[in-house]
């Protein structure tokens, strides 16, 4: 049964084992953000980097378009990357995003093997930035993207499955949804009561960070060889308390963690029209959930 509702989540998401620029996955182009009030102003407005240095997946003028709309709403700045990740390059930003990430061997190849996407100077250049007072925002979705974050995330004390995960409705009534400032009101948005993940990946939560998007006792993921490559031999493992999505205090810094990225943008299936993410069913607060993390990330609560 597990197997089965996992093969036809993915099929209703109309996700298929197709990257680069022949994916069917497009970015929304009728989406507007709900939010009309900017919150930052352009003297105060946060400067937010949307990496696209490292064969993302998600990038500004991409896939993560309704993302930089969101952010835009608010009053954020937002720009490309298309650097090194380095002192310097990382030193004008406020939040840097890391969306789907890949190394150059994986950019066509999702057949494996997978390798790590950031050097290990970058992930030194990344960590010594937070600690000083950055914040990282950083999703890795199913596989393979969770091995391209690998070390990154680890640097953090993040572990990834590296599998597929169903989707599933984060709330308080189902008691998956954990208590946290991101989830109050601000002075202009209501209280975060659900948040709709459509699939992805999941992560274990280190003791120092807080677990948001809590994964229920029965929770499992499956772990193909090869993304979408799943049978009734494919390996399960439980993802019991595990995560989609939690936040790290560290030094003077901030970062946010997801392991799954339409959640927080809106894209198109090509073939059928349909549209997924900020505006499926039972997402309704993504929006919501979305500018109150990037306001946590920026401090201001």
């Amino acid at each position: 049964m597990l197997l089965r509702f996992v093969l036809y989540t993915l099929l209703a998401l109309g996700v298929v084992a197709c990257n680069g620029d022949g994916s069917p996955q497009q970015p929304d182009p009728d989406f507007k953000p709900k939010n009309t009030f900017k919150r930052f102003n352009k003297e105060q407005a946060p400067l937010v980097l949307i990496d696209e240095a490292h064969y993302n997946f998600h990038t500004l003028n991409g896939r993560y378009k309704p993302f930089a709309q969101v952010l835009r709403s608010d009053g954020y700045v937002v720009k490309a990357n298309k650097e090194v990740l380095t002192k310097k390059s990382l030193e004008q930003a406020d939040i840097l995003v890391l969306a789907n990430a890949l190394h150059k061997e994986n950019s066509r190849n999702w057949d494996g093997p997978f390798y790590n996407a950031f050097t290990d100077e970058e992930i030194s250049a990344v960590k010594a930035w937070v600690i000083q007072g950055g914040a990282l925002f950083l999703v890795a979705d199913h596989i393979p993207f969770p091995k391209a974050a690998e070390k990154l995330a680890a640097a953090f004390g993040f572990e990834f499955a590296n599998g597929h995960v169903s989707k599933f409705t984060f709330s308080k009534d189902n008691k998956t949804l954990k208590q946290h400032p991101i989830l109050n009101s601000t002075e202009r948005t209501g209280q975060v009561t659900k948040v709709r993940s459509l699939g992805g990946d999941a992560f274990k939560v280190p003791s120092n960070a807080k677990n948001i998007l809590q994964l229920p006792k029965d929770a499992v993921a499956v772990l193909p060889d090869k993304p979408f490559k799943v049978n009734q031999q494919t390996p399960r493992v439980s993802i019991a308390g595990w995560s989609q999505g939690a936040v790290l205090e560290i030094g003077k810094g901030r970062v946010a963690v997801f392991a799954e990225a339409s959640m927080f943008t809106s894209q198109v299936y090509v073939p059928t029209g349909k549209k997924l993410g900020l505006v499926s069913k039972s997402a309704e607060q993504n929006e919501r959930f979305l500018l109150n993390v990037m306001y946590w990330l920026s401090r201001a609560i």
